[in-house]
């Protein structure tokens, strides 16, 4: 079977100097076919995203750094492919989701299950679904890219670790299946845990979708009750009853759960313990990370004062916290307002450092390396993330950045807000503001 879907490489945006480069992806060697080079970013993604719907790339890479992703962008067509049995055909058949025609099919589950990996592999599919024999759950397998967390916070991604190795002579998936090369994400794992056993212990779970399931910490994303959505951290399943893990997530859900019903504090759906420690809470469509920089000036403020007021409502009175980074906000929108609340918490973070595991990253301040909170910690979270958004630029890899070295702030903010920014993501905690409260009026006076 032939499929409907051209075979052509992801697109990448890079800069090179001033200029905007928009080329092919090429096993993250840099050495694609060059499509334009243009002088704004704005320009440069429009283009791309453009040329990518046009042209049926699979996704669009945006670089911030030589080692830091900024953004993915899927196009619709290859956002999913899925394994269903076919009564017509008296098998499994391999087919886009956005498609109609099978590009193979096998006899059993398993075979078609192995040739839609690499089929996954080849065309770039976002995700990859395999339905079971009712056609209701499914288990689902992230493109690469998302299995590798290479646009999360803190991540420095290697583009050479997660591309594809050469394979001159490979077998037609449509004759026969190949085994998938073990990757990072594939060696010495416990697998996530399956939509049937989250369906089992979360209350009003019809149907899931695997959001990030790499790692310590997993999240999901499911409808819930009323139209709204939800969604869920568990820790790994491989993780579940390691030494001080469950105490971890515990002690950060317990504060969460205390000030849950605050106006920018994510609400929590449901908790349990089954099959591991998770909590399920609202969330909107976007998080920060999403849309954060398409937003004017003052809308960019308020998320901000949106965030000091939900760190000021978690830390009053209780040990201090962490988790502020633009994956964790959630933009809530309704009659045309939109309102930001924060989520996590530091589960994450807690959970990864009770492992001994790495908590490195742009958001997170330098006492956590040490594994210490401080009562500043969440003002230089706080710090990082009004130096991503009043900057357009990722937050500075060391901290005590000097006033001078801070980018010129976006149109419509003042440059005065440089040195509040500078303070704010000092390496002492004792010389930041005292409060996320206290930083967020001087933004709001100076900008």
């Amino acid at each position: 079977m032939q499929p409907d879907i051209p075979r052509r490489p992801p697109l990448e945006l890079v800069k090179q100097r001033s200029l905007w480069v928009v080329e092919d992806y090429r096993k993250g060697s840099r050495t694609g076919k060059t499509h334009a080079t243009l002088d704004s970013r704005l320009s440069a993604l429009r283009y791309a995203k453009s040329k990518m719907e046009a042209d049926r790339h699979p996704c669009l890479v945006r670089w911030d750094t030589p080692r830091s992703v900024g953004g993915l962008y899927w196009n619709p067509l290859f956002d999913c492919l899925t394994v269903r049995r076919d009564d017509l055909v008296g098998g499994w058949t391999v087919v886009p989701q956005a498609g109609t025609c099978a590009m193979t099919a096998a006899e059993s589950r398993e075979a078609a299950a192995d040739r839609a990996k690499k089929l996954q592999r080849l065309y770039d599919f976002k995700q990859l679904r395999v339905y079971d024999g009712r056609d209701e759950e499914y288990e689902a397998r992230d493109h690469r890219f998302l299995r590798n967390d290479i646009t999360r916070s803190g991540v420095r991604f290697d583009a050479e670790a997660v591309a594809e190795p050469a394979a001159p002579d490979e077998p037609d998936p449509g004759t026969a299946s190949a085994a998938e090369p073990a990757g990072p994400s594939d060696v010495g794992t416990v697998g996530p845990a399956s939509p049937g056993q989250l369906g089992a212990s979360v209350p009003d779970v019809t149907q899931v979708e695997f959001t990030d399931t790499d790692g310590a910490v997993h999240l999901y994303s499911t409808p819930w009750s009323g139209g709204t959505r939800a969604q869920i951290v568990t820790v790994s399943r491989k993780h579940a009853t390691d030494d001080g893990v469950p105490e971890a997530f515990a002690g950060v859900f317990e504060r969460w759960q205390a000030h849950d019903d605050a106006p920018h504090v994510a609400s929590i759906y449901e908790s349990g313990t089954d099959p591991t420690s998770w909590v399920a809470y609202r969330v909107g469509r976007h998080t920060l990370a999403d849309i954060g920089t398409e937003l004017p000036a003052r809308s960019r403020l308020e998320i901000l004062g949106h965030v000091a007021d939900a760190v000021g409502t978690v830390t009053a009175g209780s040990a201090p916290t962490c988790g502020v980074s633009p994956d964790t906000i959630h933009l809530l929108e309704s009659d045309g307002s939109r309102r930001a609340t924060v989520a996590d918490w530091g589960i994450e973070w807690t959970v990864r450092d009770a492992l001994g595991l790495d908590t490195s990253g742009p958001y997170t301040a330098p006492e956590q390396l040490d594994g210490r909170l401080t009562p500043t910690t969440p003002v230089y979270q706080l710090g990082a993330v009004a130096y991503w958004l009043l900057c357009a630029s990722t937050p500075p890899d060391r901290p005590s950045p000097d006033v001078g070295s801070i980018p010129r702030p976006i149109q419509g903010i003042s440059k005065r807000v440089k040195p509040h920014l500078a303070r704010a993501l000092l390496a002492d905690p004792d010389e930041r503001f005292d409060t996320a409260e206290a930083f967020y009026g001087a933004l709001v006076d100076a900008a």
